[in-house]
């Protein structure tokens, strides 16, 4: 098991803080012309929206496998693994996006999708929890089965994971985001090999090492980027779809760099803290915030809207955070945090602590 320091804590909060702005920024600026701002055409918002696609969601996966502790010695430990990941993301998929669907279709109007299919089918963006859960549940059966060859199992599992990547399956129908989690699994698979390779400790931890491999990687990042760009422009025929080579590499490249990079600055720190909560519940406060400036203040310019949207989006659910923290019962059905019941002085600690929780 790898030994986090306080820097490195730091790093990998402000990069969930990152994570969580690229997120927050996609979903106000919409996916498509019917959603968000109705960005329609090529311009900058839609450029922002394709270009960032190979890291905003790669990039929380990523994460969540560097900080995942995928090996079980005996099959009580792997009960009790499974037991954490179906607290911790299960019961709050469950709460989060039922209230979602009720909230949003009494607003449109709109209950045509059977409300059985949400929580079996990938269902807006809470996709990534049930494709989480996936990966996570394989992950801590394929270790408890390879025993003590655990880390050659997951090497050997991380380029047929690319293989399968790029083959881009589709599932009809696509159980649990099953697709979507062999989208994310090399991403996933790679945070865990730097963890149990101790990656960040022979390359992170030298200065000179680390500077060389950050380097070679920022180059490959912006060649990449470049193409990328020049491919969504028109000047060249390369493929960067959503699972492509190019795409993959980009992807890759891009969370290497950025973990090498050792970034660190207190807002993104701040807002990592809290990556889980702003995650599940963002989009509730976007959308009624287009809802009343649309009324309010029609014409509103879309920088003006994107700026405020982007606060709210970020800072609500931070707030919501700190509400739901102070009762047992509202922290473990929506955050599936558990907490122990403390009296007096020990209760800002207890607080302290709750909001601290990351989805590991």
């Amino acid at each position: 098991m790898v030994t986090t320091s306080p820097r490195r804590d730091r790093h990998i909060e402000a990069l969930r803080g990152l994570a969580c702005v690229l997120l927050v920024a996609y979903h106000v600026i919409g996916n498509d012309p019917q959603h968000g701002m109705h960005i329609a055409g090529h311009n900058g918002w839609r450029l922002f929206t394709e270009l960032f696609i190979h890291i905003r969601m790669p990039l929380f996966s990523f994460l969540s496998g560097y900080v995942f502790q995928a090996y079980v010695a005996d099959r009580a430990a792997l009960s009790v693994a499974f037991g954490k990941k179906l607290r911790r993301i299960g019961i709050p998929f469950v709460v989060v996006s039922t209230l979602f669907y009720f909230c949003f279709g009494l607003i449109n109007h709109d209950f045509s999708q059977p409300i059985w299919q949400i929580y079996l089918l990938p269902y807006e963006h809470y996709w990534y929890l049930q494709a989480t859960m996936l990966m996570m549940a394989a992950l801590l059966t394929g270790n408890y089965i390879a025993g003590r060859h655990s880390r050659a199992f997951m090497t050997a599992l991380f380029p047929v994971a690319c293989a399968i990547f790029v083959a881009a399956p589709t599932f009809n129908p696509d159980l649990f985001a099953i697709g979507s989690a062999f989208y994310l699994l090399p991403y996933f698979l790679l945070g865990q090999l730097l963890r149990v390779w101790s990656l960040n400790a022979r390359i992170g931890d030298v200065p000179a090492r680390r500077r060389l491999v950050t380097a070679l990687l920022g180059l490959a990042v912006a060649v990449l980027f470049l193409l990328n760009l020049g491919q969504y422009e028109g000047w060249n025929g390369l493929n960067f779809a959503r699972q492509s080579t190019f795409g993959l590499l980009f992807g890759l490249a891009a969370c290497l760099f950025l973990f090498f990079s050792r970034l660190t600055w207190q807002p993104l720190e701040f807002v990592g803290g809290y990556s889980y909560t702003i995650y599940l519940f963002h989009v509730f406060f976007t959308a009624a915030l287009r809802k009343a400036l649309g009324t309010l203040l029609p014409g509103l310019p879309n920088g003006v809207y994107f700026a405020a949207a982007l606060v709210v989006g970020l800072g609500m659910p931070i707030l919501l955070h700190r509400l739901l923290v102070r009762t047992r019962w509202t922290a473990l059905l929506f955050l599936g945090i558990t907490l122990r019941p403390v009296s007096g002085a020990r209760a800002d600690g207890a607080d302290a602590k709750a909001e601290k929780a990351a989805t590991t």
